[in-house]
């Protein structure tokens, strides 16, 4: 049998330890990690093995040669342009003439993979892709399999609502090699992308081997460090390069230790090192070839390469740094700090938690390093959240954290384009504007200013301008509420996740360039936008209604925002009665009947919600509100396409059908309810304005007060919970939940979607919090708390 290591990754999430190193390559206790699976290939008896290299091949080719001394064969397939994982195995296809295994050289296992072998031939599997569980599924393809090992399920990279296992792709293959003729030769081809989804869609040999060994993917700087803290622990079955001189301790050859050194260990020592007088080697210090440190130093959970200098009392509490580095005396480097190759780091520096420093810098004595040099800090932080980019003001979403978002948004996104800005009403979005609009134009994209606003006025100039986009900063003004950054497309929807992925690498990585001085981009401001977007939307709906009525309207608005929908109301000749929250004496459910209104509502500055309230003062409940919402807008647009989230009440598709119209469920995620909508990427949920506009319509086409209207819908009971669960247990959960539907129907859009009878529930994990959102519906109330309550004990049961 024969193998192929794919070699080809530039690891870009682990620089600077990859600035001169290909991925597989990175030590891992003192050894390239992909020498581990050469030594597991080796040991299952596959001698023979294709390597496929791209990036810095020469390094690989420098250290393993052709093999003989790891006794294995090795046969080199450089790219020289990028093929993708199928692409690049087919590079090596003349190689390739019997039962093959697929591997890469930059994971770390111990799988038996004779076992593997055997599966594939008693299922006579054209494909067998091995898979494991893992307890944070987010960043590897998802795989379920029916009790016959046949995949039924393959998803690349889902959201965590599209999360319906924990059984992961490990990247290793077992294929037979008739598999190759599927693969173009010379072309970029993809095993998940588009190798594997033929296979399924086709039913055609498909199959998962769900191993029990260690197996970990090395994508960041955090599972680098915690990889070889398993090593240590002994949680992988392998070879480690030292004597144990107690449990969890190895000392290479020729390693000099002072008497009053201490290891405590857990710990690695490779071969050359020298620890001098009063040394600590604390938990979890792994430290490479010929390395000194000298005395008085203090290390904790820290990874040394080679040839390091660590001066007198230095500390080290959770760092990584890799080759031929100076630390003078008396620095710190605090946890998860990353230092390149060639750094010197000056006499008494502080080097803060989770900066990193490229290579071959020169840090002055004395410095406090606060930010990355140069280069970004962790790459596993997740910038976007549902509500795009947020954080309490000036905590988690500070000045200096807009200007490099910004700057990596224009420069991946938007050079030499124009995009819009806007903020809520506030001094500390507007001061945050004014960050954001400077370092857009530093990477040569042009700003147009729309001053305070709120989202829907943004989008609607997006689209009127024909601009690339725009950034809207929301924030509602209260101290312990988060301020977002709500980014557009040029359609004005937020932008779809591969924008959000291309932008977050290049924030993390600050992979991204200035523009020079004559690209750098312009500015101007047009603050009327949000005036016109009010009379473009007033005379829209004044052109479809059928007659002026006598409809009085309570309105509870900001000062800020009452200017604009004064005139919006004047110019539907409707008689508003305006209020904020400190000008009305009576409470806002008590003053409506008072003042006769037919309804009334509360606006909030976003633009985008609102609440209504009957003419006898009820509050509407939200769910309510939602169908009616529906009910206004399918009878204003006869036949049209709506898009609904899955959590939405289920009446509203029978309401549609009656009215010859169409609900579309979508995934909760505003911009795939927006693109399901057909009618010009409007919708009431999103733009509250329109939907007071529909309401309006409809009153006046049914003439029936609003209180009237809502009791004529069906009984429907919705109850929503949310149930912690932590991070890493929520793949397992979602696959102990998908075990259950084999006797259930469910939908898979977004979450786990159970249907009962007289009711159902949805599953749904949050993707800003470790909880599940839980929502049920019934015609019957009681029904509905007891679906929740079921479905509560069946997370907490999953949970242990």
């Amino acid at each position: 049998m024969k193998a192929v290591i794919m070699a080809g990754g530039k690891g870009t999430r682990l620089r600077p330890l990859t600035c001169h190193l290909p991925k597989p390559m990175v030590p891992l206790l003192g050894r390239p990690c992909m020498a581990y699976i050469i030594e597991l290939l080796q040991n299952h008896g596959i001698q023979d093995i294709a390597v496929t290299m791209q990036y810095k091949p020469e390094v690989i080719r420098d250290y393993f040669g052709s093999g003989q001394a790891f006794g294995v064969n090795l046969h080199y397939f450089e790219e020289t342009s990028p093929l993708g994982t199928a692409g690049s195995v087919k590079h090596a296809h003349e190689f390739l003439d019997d039962t093959f295994i697929v591997i890469s050289g930059d994971a770390l296992t111990d799988f038996d993979l004779k076992q593997a072998l055997a599966f594939h031939k008693e299922k006579q599997a054209k494909a067998t892709l091995i898979l494991t569980r893992v307890s944070h599924p987010l960043e590897y393809g998802v795989v379920i399999t029916n009790k016959e090992g046949q995949i039924t399920r393959f998803l690349e990279k889902p959201s965590w609502g599209e999360v319906f296992s924990d059984t992961v792709n490990t990247g290793i293959y077992i294929l037979e090699p008739e598999m190759l003729e599927r693969i173009p030769l010379g072309q970029e081809f993809d095993f998940s992308q588009q190798f594997f989804p033929a296979l399924l869609e086709e039913n055609n040999g498909l199959y998962g081997y769900i191993s029990s060994g260690y197996w970990t993917d090395i994508g960041n700087l955090q599972q680098y460090r915690q990889t070889q803290f398993d090593m240590l622990d002994g949680k992988v079955k392998l070879d480690i390069h030292g004597t144990q001189i107690r449990p969890g301790v190895y000392i290479a050859d020729d390693v000099e230790t002072s008497a009053t050194a201490r290891v405590i260990g857990p710990a690695f020592i490779g071969k050359g090192s020298r620890l001098e007088d009063e040394v600590e080697i604390g938990e979890y210090c792994i430290i490479g070839q010929n390395n000194q440190l000298s005395k008085g130093s203090k290390l904790t959970r820290s990874v040394l390469w080679d040839h390091n200098h660590i001066a007198e009392h230095n500390e080290l509490a959770g760092s990584t740094l890799t080759s031929r580095i100076i630390c003078k005396e008396a620095s710190y480097l605090g946890d998860g700090s990353v230092v390149g190759n060639h750094v010197v780091i000056g006499a008494k520096s502080r080097i803060e938690p989770n900066v990193k420093i490229w290579p071959h810098k020169q840090i002055r004595d004395k410095t406090r390093l606060h930010t990355s040099y140069i280069w970004g800090d962790n790459a596993t932080k997740t910038l976007f959240k549902t509500s795009g980019v947020s954080g309490i003001p000036n905590l988690d979403l500070t000045p200096e954290l807009v200007a490099k978002f910004a700057t990596a948004y224009g420069a991946t996104l938007a050079p030499g384009k124009t995009l819009m800005v806007s903020c809520a009403p506030h001094t500390f979005t507007r001061l945050l504007k004014r960050t954001l609009t400077a370092s857009l134009q530093s990477v040569g994209t042009h700003v147009i200013d729309l001053g305070d606003c709120f989202a829907p006025a943004s989008t609607f100039a997006i689209r009127h301008l024909g601009a690339a986009g725009g950034i809207h900063l929301e924030w509602s003004g209260k101290e312990n509420d988060v301020c977002s950054l709500l980014c557009m497309d040029a359609e004005g929807l937020p932008i779809p996740k591969s924008a959000e992925r291309k932008v977050e690498n290049s924030f993390w990585q600050e992979d991204y360039g200035r523009a020079t001085m004559k690209q750098i981009g312009s500015y101007k401001e047009e603050v009327h936008w949000l005036q016109t977007y009010i009379d473009a939307l007033a005379q829209e709906i004044s052109y479809e209604r059928a007659h002026q009525s006598s409809l009085r309207i309570v309105i509870e608005s900001s000062s800020w925002l009452q200017p604009f929908i004064v005139p919006f109301f004047e110019k539907l000749g409707l008689e508003a009665i305006h209020v904020t929250s400190t000008s009305r004496q009576e409470p806002l459910h008590v003053f409506i009947p008072l003042s006769a209104a037919s309804f009334g509502l509360r606006v909030h500055d976003d633009g985008q919600t609102m609440q209504l309230i009957t003419e006898k003062g009820e509050l509407v409940d939200s769910d309510l509100q939602t169908v009616f919402l529906y009910l206004c807008y399918l009878h204003s647009r006869p036949g049209a396409t709506i898009g609904a989230p899955g959590s939405a009440p289920q009446l509203l598709e029978s309401m549609a059908e009656g009215l010859g119209g169409k609900i579309v469920r979508t995934k909760e995620w505003s911009r795939a309810i927006m693109e399901a909508t057909q009618e010009a990427r409007i919708h009431p949920l999103f733009d509250s304005l329109f939907a007071i506009g529909l309401v309006i319509l409809h009153l006046e086409r049914t003439g029936i007060p609003l209180s009237d209207l809502l009791s004529l819908f069906p009984s429907f009971h919705l109850l929503r919970e949310r149930v912690d669960c932590p991070w890493d247990s929520k793949g397992e959960v979602m696959r102990s939940m998908m075990e259950r539907t084999k006797d259930v129907p469910v939908d898979l859009i977004d979450g786990i979607k159970f249907y009962h009878e007289n009711g159902w529930v949805l599953l749904l994990p949050d993707a800003d919090d470790p909880v599940f959102q839980l929502v049920a519906q019934s015609t019957d109330p009681e029904l509905a708390q007891q679906l929740v309550h079921s479905y509560r004990g069946h997370i907490l049961n999953a949970l242990g």
